[in-house]
């Protein structure tokens, strides 16, 4: 089938770690994409503001995003505020939460509610986006639709070990990044795949048209679940294993020439795993 939806995390696929554009050549690329007709949208742990600014950097009038890592679907463009949440999906992160501090304790706890990240302290700078300090206790009441616990004085590669030895709640679901010592937590229901189904059904599309893009361990259900999956280069042994295909790194624009491939402005760049 022909592919009509690409897919792009944002952190190591489409933006560079030590980057807030994205370089010209992934902007042209993806431009050139959606005038030769191909739908182009995200799938991010970021929330929806925080894929706003990518939406207007790259100039696209109408986008979708699957925010949170597949909790809140989102659309972009001429619609009050420039995006309307279509589907969010809450959860009670307490249990699991406490569970992860007892077993490495040290991190700042943040949740994403409505518009805003309540935080037990500050985030690293440029990490966050409307962030507000509050007690733990204030922080974790009710539910919400993302839970993020994050280790500032220590690296992903000190934290991912000790993070396979913790029991979450059968409910609830940790993902962890290369890039920094930091875990998302979700419903165990809900990933970017079970987000980037409710797009496709939502755009009347099916997954064999759909190309996702990404580089970290949040990417793995996605990248299985699409008809094409492409790892970016330098991802984990476990996301390369899951896709189809793969690409440059975001240091080499390796977005740019998956874009540039399908539109047929490229040689095919993809070398079969």
């Amino acid at each position: 089938m022909t592919v009509r939806l690409v897919l792009c995390d944002v952190d190591g696929t489409l933006l560079a770690p030590d980057r807030e554009r994205v370089t010209d050549r992934v902007r042209t690329a993806v431009r050139s994409a959606v005038e030769a007709g191909l739908l182009v949208g995200f799938a991010t742990g970021r929330t929806a503001p925080g894929v706003q600014p990518l939406v207007l950097d790259l100039g696209l009038r109408d986008a979708w995003a699957v925010c949170n890592n597949g909790t809140v679907l989102a659309r972009f463009g001429d619609v009050p505020g420039g995006c309307e949440v279509l589907q969010e999906v809450t959860f009670d992160p307490a249990a699991a939460v406490a569970g992860v501090l007892r077993a490495i304790p040290g991190a700042i706890v943040a949740s994403w509610r409505d518009d805003t990240y309540l935080t037990t302290g500050p985030f690293p700078p440029g990490e966050l986006v409307a962030e507000r300090e509050a007690p733990l206790d204030e922080v974790l009441a009710g539910s919400v639709t993302k839970a993020v616990l994050r280790w500032p004085d220590r690296t992903s590669a000190e934290i991912l070990p000790l993070l396979e030895e913790v029991e979450l709640p059968a409910t609830v679901v940790g993902l962890p990044s290369r890039l920094a010592a930091w875990l998302d937590l979700v419903p165990a229901a809900v990933s970017k795949a079970s987000g980037a189904a409710a797009l496709a059904d939502w755009l009347g599309l099916e997954p064999a048209e759909v190309l996702a893009v990404g580089d970290d361990y949040n990417d793995l259900d996605l990248l299985r679940w699409a008809g094409r999956g492409v790892a970016m280069g330098g991802a984990p042994d476990a996301v390369l294993a899951a896709a189809d295909e793969v690409t440059a790194p975001v240091a080499e624009d390796g977005l740019a020439d998956v874009l540039e491939a399908l539109v047929g402005e490229s040689p095919a760049f993809l070398a079969l795993q």
